[in-house]
Formats: C-alpha cells, sequence, structure tokens
C-alpha cells in the first residue's frame, strides 16, 4: 500500500506542476499576450508553480528524512544496549553463580575476589560499550551516610566527588539511591542536581542508577560522558540493568 502511494505521487507531482504552467500559457494566449510579455507570463508562471509545488515537496522530503535519521538512532541505541547486556551478561551471571555457590570457610575468603570481579566486569560494560567514546563508568559505595568512589572504568580521570549527608548534592544522591531512582543529565550546563559546582567536571552528561535491592542500598553507578549527546535516554535502560546486577553480585 506504501509502494502504491509513492508511485501515484511520483507521477502526480510532474503532471500537477505541468498542468499548472499549462493554465498559465493558455491564460496568457487567452489574453492575447505575446512577444516577451508571454515570455515573461510564462516563465513566471512556471516559477511560481514550482515555489508552490516544490516547498512543500521539499519539506516533506525534510520530514522524511527526518524520520528515517530519528528511527536509525532509535535502532542503532537498541543494538547498543543488546551488546551491552551480552557482553556482561554471561560473565556476571558466572560470578553471581559462583558468589551464591560459595560455602562455610571458602565463602568468606572468596567473596571478595568475586564481588571485586563482577564490579570490574560492570564498569567494564558501561565504559566500553555505551554512547560514544571516551565514556567513564564509576560506583562510588555507600559507607553510612556517604557515597565515596570505589572504582572506576574508562577515561584516565578517577571521581574525586563524595557525596555527603547534609550537603545538597549529598543529599540528593542519597534521596535518589533511596527512592531506586534513575537519573539521566542530558546537559549539565542546562540542567543540574541541586549543590552541583558549575565548572568543577569535565564531563557533560551523565547516567546515575541506584545500585540496591529492596532491602539494601550498596551505591550508585554512574556513566558520564564529556559531549553533550554521547548519552541518551536509551542508554539509561542498559545502565540500571547493569546496576541490578551489579546490586545481586554484591547482596548474594
Amino acid at each position: 500500500m506504501a509502494g502504491t502511494t509513492e508511485r501515484f505521487r511520483a507521477v502526480a507531482r510532474p503532471v500537477a506542476v505541468t498542468a499548472a504552467t499549462a493554465a498559465w500559457v493558455i491564460g496568457a494566449f487567452l489574453n492575447q499576450l505575446s512577444g516577451w510579455s508571454l515570455t515573461l507570463t510564462v516563465a513566471a508562471g512556471a516559477a511560481l508553480t514550482a515555489l508552490a509545488v516544490g516547498l512543500p515537496l521539499r519539506a516533506e522530503h525534510n520530514a522524511r528524512a527526518r524520520a528515517r535519521t530519528a528511527e536509525q538512532i532509535a535502532e542503532d541505541a537498541g543494538a547498543r544496549i543488546q551488546l551491552v547486556l551480552n557482553d556482561a551478561m554471561e560473565p556476571l551471571t558466572y560470578l553471581i553463580g559462583r558468589i551464591v555457590d560459595l560455602r562455610g570457610w571458602s565463602r568468606s575468603r572468596e567473596l571478595g575476589d568475586l564481588q571485586g570481579q563482577a564490579k570490574a566486569v560492570v564498569l567494564s560494560a558501561a565504559a566500553e560499550v555505551l554512547g560514544a567514546d571516551r565514556l567513564r563508568s564509576c560506583f562510588f559505595a555507600r559507607v553510612e551516610d556517604r557515597l565515596v568512589p570505589s572504582g572506576f572504568h574508562g577515561r584516565a580521570e578517577a571521581p574525586r566527588s563524595t557525596f555527603e549527608a547534609g550537603t545538597p548534592l549529598g543529599d540528593f544522591a542519597l534521596d535518589m539511591l533511596a527512592r531506586r531512582e534513575d537519573l539521566f543529565c542530558a546537559d549539565t550546563h542546562a540542567e543540574s542536581p541541586p549543590g552541583w559546582a558549575p565548572g568543577g567536571h569535565a564531563y557533560r552528561t551523565f547516567v546515575a542508577v541506584p545500585v540496591a535491592t529492596e532491602s539494601r542500598e550498596f551505591g550508585i553507578l554512574t556513566v558520564d560522558g564529556l559531549q553533550v549527546g554521547d548519552l541518551t535516554e536509551a542508554d539509561v535502560a542498559a545502565v540500571r540493568v547493569l546496576g541490578r546486577l551489579l546490586a545481586v553480585a554484591l547482596g548474594a
């Protein structure tokens, strides 16, 4: 059906232009124009007809191009999310299985190592597969009433922030963790959390998700990019899944 409509449009457009131009010519003859008057009248008619028909056609073409671009962006985002899950799921599920299977004395000896490996897998997947180049992923562990840096991957820029209860930014981050809420900031210059220090960070966009189970809070997983557009709303879902898997590993 769509193909028939497109073929009809392809035929109808030149017919419309030709018919409209012919109407100008016929009108000129009926008004007994000749010479330069006839030439200018026909030329003006052709130009105006081209504008009248061409401008809407151009707008339609641009709209179709934007629709194709949006569709491609959505497809690329979906492919990135699938790639993240494929790359991270197998090693994570293996590590989680190992953690759950630990028993007795061996559990206390190996647990920390396995959980550290799970954290490394999550940070690596988040930084290397999502969005654009030079992303950085960070894990901020909850230690009493603080969120402190506890590992990062990607850009060679160690996280410096510590989120303290009693400060606007610290309270915001801890409340986000308590509520199990995600946060996507498209542009830190245009919108940022309460207490954000303008100019204090190299990155311009970030995603933050809680690392928590129903009963326990382990911290926050973040992914940030240097340029606006390095991350999109579509990336939040993948980061959320990684955060939940890390919570399972840390809580097992």
